[in-house]
């Protein structure tokens, strides 16, 4: 059944050439392919080897050289040029299974219109001593998401949607996401507008990819602060709209920081906190100033 379904595939990067051919080319190798590959590349230079990547006919590729900054405007852009029925979207730095792309979008096809699909992310194999993979989902189980849920479930470096759903629940809010004031949580964000337009988010243990072990020690209480920075501001932007069972979310995200740091070391300690204060900064940040620009400084921080 899912021969004849059209997919594009979308991929966002920003000056990482060889992440993004890697990621593309585990892509190629699988047992099927997209029908379309769209990239949109932010970097500072054009990436000629992935223009001219020699693909099967059966596939389009779209390599598009964009002067934007920030994931979520990428992300936008890479929609708008997508052609197909069904959208599936990971990032620059993972690196697919075999039947990666069979896997979600059969996922997709039986979870039916209301629904959308996330798949598992487990850390490749570190890159040089002490690196490491953030924001993986390693859960072996099947799992269902509506309604109000105290987790984000949604990964957008491993989804599927049909089409119609983005058309739906519209563009990622560019305020937010890396490249911007608030460098995390475009995809927490997208997820909740999902849960609350009544779509289902279903995670599918079998969609697997790796995300790939290329940050290093010294990378992680800064990404920690950053993604806490993002996730302040995606509770906040939801508070200003006195959806309040985003305090109810907070209770249970601290409580996720605490058990953290009763089970880790000194290290991963140093991380939540940076995650907290960051947290209170983007919150305040944003209901001080709301409507950001994204930024070029750490643009690069992709999750």
């Amino acid at each position: 059944m899912i021969d004849d379904l059209p997919v594009s595939l979308l991929i966002s990067s920003r000056n990482r050439p060889q992440l993004l051919l890697d990621a593309v080319r585990s892509v190629l190798e699988g047992t099927r392919a997209p029908d379309e590959i769209i990239v949109v590349d932010q970097s500072d230079v054009p990436n000629e080897e992935m223009a001219a990547l020699q693909v099967p006919k059966s596939v389009t590729l779209r390599y598009i050289k964009s002067d934007t900054a920030g994931l979520s405007r990428s992300r936008n852009i890479a929609f708008g040029h997508a052609t197909h029925p069904v959208i599936v979207v990971i990032d620059d730095d993972c690196i697919v299974d075999k039947d990666w792309f069979e896997a979600i979008v059969r996922a997709l096809v039986a979870a039916g219109p209301k629904a959308v699909i996330t798949g598992r992310v487990i850390a490749g194999e570190a890159e040089e001593q002490g690196a490491f993979a953030p924001s993986l989902h390693t859960s072996e189980k099947p799992a269902t998401f509506s309604g109000r849920t105290t987790t984000d479930p949604l990964a957008t470096f491993n989804f599927a949607l049909r089409a119609a759903t983005h058309a739906e629940i519209g563009p990622f809010d560019t305020r937010i996401g890396p490249g911007t004031r608030f460098p995390s949580a475009e995809d927490n964000d997208y997820g909740y507008r999902l849960l609350r337009a009544d779509y289902t988010i279903v995670f599918e243990p079998g969609a697997l990819v790796r995300h790939r072990s290329w940050r290093t020690e010294a990378d992680y209480v800064a990404l920690r602060y950053a993604y806490g920075r993002g996730q302040g501001a995606y509770y906040g932007k939801y508070l200003a709209q006195r959806d309040w069972y985003m305090l109810w979310k907070l209770v249970h995200a601290l409580k996720r920081r605490g058990r953290t740091m009763l089970g880790g070391g000194r290290f991963r300690v140093r991380g939540e906190l940076a995650w907290i204060a960051g947290w209170a900064a983007g919150m305040t940040d944003w209901f001080l100033h709301p409507g950001s620009r994204p930024s070029r400084r750490r643009e690069d921080q992709r999750e």
